[in-house]
């Protein structure tokens, strides 16, 4: 049996069909109180648009970028994955999908970035400065509708936030650390970069349970990574150089790094990162590592095409729609 079509919007609503593809299609020329009345007439038979065919019959191509750092390894080469499979899908429905990769943590070289972009909507995973925010607001102005991806932006003024609650995910680690240690040792923190607001919100809600909860452990001064496996590795071998460590936070990247580090030491540390990668994976199947705190980044994509698509078609999107739930990975439940 088929669903609702838009012959029954127009029935229930009581307009020609034509009023109904204006305001499905934000044509213009109809009268808010119509405007209305089609609305509540799609929520009454629970019509739903076939987006793609609607895109054919109108011809209507939409171009949506992702801004996202580059790089073949841990997280960001699971986004690039990512983004590579849906742009092949997305072609069927005409939307295309650019890729415009920056250097890591460089903020000048997101502006330039953010500078040349010419789309109807674009996704964007940056470092949190007053420049950034500049390019955002130009974009804006430009009419181009915009989101952050998996590092909130909220001074911005972008259009809406795709990925975990961040502070969450510190929270959890944090209370995860606290237990697994037993409240007592020294315990370090290294995120990739205190400037990317993911990483800041990780290492505040792990803080935070830290202080409230284990106050028996001691918190070294954080350190940054820069999500480069040599330097993570640095800065666990000279901070174990002179304590020992009942426990390692790695919010960032550069875990290849921290597996050749924390095989070194004895005791071996509690250790809990971000993101189930493959050497993360692995490092949880060895023993290496203890916990996994993941984002499931396929769905992160979807949501945010989705969110865009809903933007350019002037429609809202839900209040969570952007929302990406945590996953937690330990030895007995990985694959």
């Amino acid at each position: 049996m088929s669903g609702p079509t838009v012959r029954d919007v127009a029935e229930v609503a009581q307009v020609s069909l034509a009023t109904v593809d204006r305001v499905l299609n934000n044509r213009g020329g109809v009268s808010a109180k119509v405007v209305d009345r089609v609305k509540a007439a799609v929520a009454q038979t629970g019509y739903v648009r076939n987006l793609a065919a609607a895109n054919l019959s109108r011809r209507r191509v939409y171009r949506f970028c992702f801004v996202i750092p580059s790089g073949d390894t841990g997280f960001i080469a699971l986004l690039h994955e990512a983004l590579a499979r849906e742009q092949q899908r997305l072609m069927e429905e005409q939307v295309l999908v650019q890729v415009v990769p920056t250097k890591p943590f460089d903020v000048e070289d997101q502006v330039a970035a953010l500078r040349n972009l010419e789309c109807d909507a674009v996704a964007v995973m940056a470092s949190e400065a007053p420049e950034i925010n500049e390019e955002i607001a130009a974009l804006h102005a430009s009419g181009v509708r915009v989101i952050s991806l998996v590092a909130d932006l909220p001074s911005s003024g972008r259009d809406a936030y795709v990925g975990p609650d961040n502070v969450m995910a510190g929270r959890t680690a944090g209370e995860f650390m606290g237990r697994f240690i037993k409240d007592q040792g020294n315990v370090l923190m290294i995120a990739g970069s205190l400037a990317a607001r993911d990483h800041s919100e990780r290492l505040l809600g792990f803080r935070m349970v830290m202080q409230e909860r284990f106050g028996g452990c001691t918190l070294l001064p954080a350190a940054q990574g820069a999500d480069n496996a040599e330097r993570v590795e640095q800065i666990v071998l000279e901070a174990a150089r002179d304590r020992r460590l009942a426990g390692i936070y790695a919010i960032g990247a550069g875990n290849r790094g921290l597996v050749r580090a924390v095989r070194t030491l004895a005791p071996r540390p509690t250790t809990i990162v971000h993101e189930l990668t493959p050497t993360s994976r692995e490092a949880l199947r060895s023993g290496t590592f203890d916990l996994v705190i993941d984002q499931d980044i396929l769905s992160g994509v979807i949501a945010a095409v989705k969110i865009m698509r809903d933007l350019t078609e002037a429609t809202t999107p839900p209040a969570d729609a952007g929302r990406i739930k945590l996953n937690i990975y330990s030895r007995e439940n990985i694959q």
